[in-house]
């Protein structure tokens, strides 16, 4: 169709004018249908040669399209990642995050679905996300991969100007008879924290209950109380104006990655959860240790 002659098709794919005109041959035969009319030294191509010849151009077309995006997915420059993650960490960090991720990788989209952590594992059990950020429950859930990100502890945040806010360290003992921000009665982590002023003998004024993390900061920063809370969660409003300190003795708060167990991590994901450890391991340093990646020695 390019050159008009068997001979100048034989020099474009350097193959003889003999194999040329045999692969036509055989060609025609095949599907039944005349391509060319031979007139002298030339070939003229029948409309049905046209109208083929089209097609293989369109076909190409999308070969190409389709090598196009392989190179896409090579360089990140093209897919999807689905993350479900628990509330205390998508007020601030996750979404900065994924910010920052997207900007590397122009092209992809990304959504961030918040449920609680239950309903986390339940959206990554059933393939729907790719991954889930949770608090570190114990999930027995043969669909699911899990992985640590962090062995945190749960930090004390005070309002601004509170009479402790100069304390290095809060000892149970220092919160007697402060109002206390709870956390949801059916939370494991209510029932580790009441165990600690439990075992001390201290009294607190249980007058405000909540089931987020970011909410108990909010009730704090509008001098509602004290509260014990994650410490990103904490991180973000301490830039707000709230009084966020270690806390005695250690609360732990484990963040977990789960993923779908019956399919591979893409590359997306692998690079998404190199970014977060980064991430992570900034946010231990600027936190003076207020956030702990992993449990101290001793």
């Amino acid at each position: 169709m390019i050159s008009g002659t068997t001979s100048g098709a034989a020099e474009i794919l350097y193959v003889s004018q003999p194999a040329i005109s045999r692969l036509l041959a055989d060609f025609e035969e095949t599907i039944g249908v005349k391509m060319f009319e031979r007139q002298r030294r030339r070939l003229s191509p029948t409309p049905e040669a046209r109208f083929f010849y089209e097609e293989v151009e369109r076909a190409f077309v999308s070969l190409e399209k389709l090598s196009r995006a392989a190179e896409e997915l090579r360089e990140f420059h093209l897919g999807t990642l689905r993350i479900a993650s628990m509330p205390a960490v998508s007020v601030e960090f996750l979404p900065a995050l994924t910010d920052q991720f997207c900007q590397a990788h122009p092209g992809v989209s990304v959504t961030l679905q918040v449920r609680s952590t239950q309903q986390v594992a339940d959206l990554v059990a059933s393939q729907h996300f790719d991954l889930g950020v949770i608090s570190g429950i114990e999930l027995n859930d043969p669909a699911i991969e899990a992985r640590v990100l962090a062995d945190s502890r749960l930090v004390c945040v005070l309002p601004p100007g509170h009479r402790l806010a100069d304390r290095n360290v809060i000892l149970p003992r220092d919160l007697e008879g402060e109002i206390f921000v709870s956390l949801g009665s059916e939370q494991s982590i209510r029932h580790k924290i009441d165990s600690v002023f439990e075992r001390e003998g201290v009294s607190r004024q249980l007058m405000i209950e909540t089931q987020l993390h970011y909410a108990a900061c909010a009730f704090v920063l509008a001098g509602s109380g004290v509260s014990l809370v994650d410490p990103i969660t904490a991180w973000h409003y301490r830039r707000l104006g709230l009084v966020v300190t270690r806390f005695e003795p250690r609360v732990p708060y484990r963040y977990s990655m789960i993923f779908p167990k019956q399919r591979g991590q893409s590359g997306l994901t692998r690079a998404f959860l190199e970014l977060l450890d980064n991430s992570l391991v900034e946010l231990e340093e600027a936190s003076a240790g207020l956030f702990e990646r992993q449990v101290p020695p001793g």
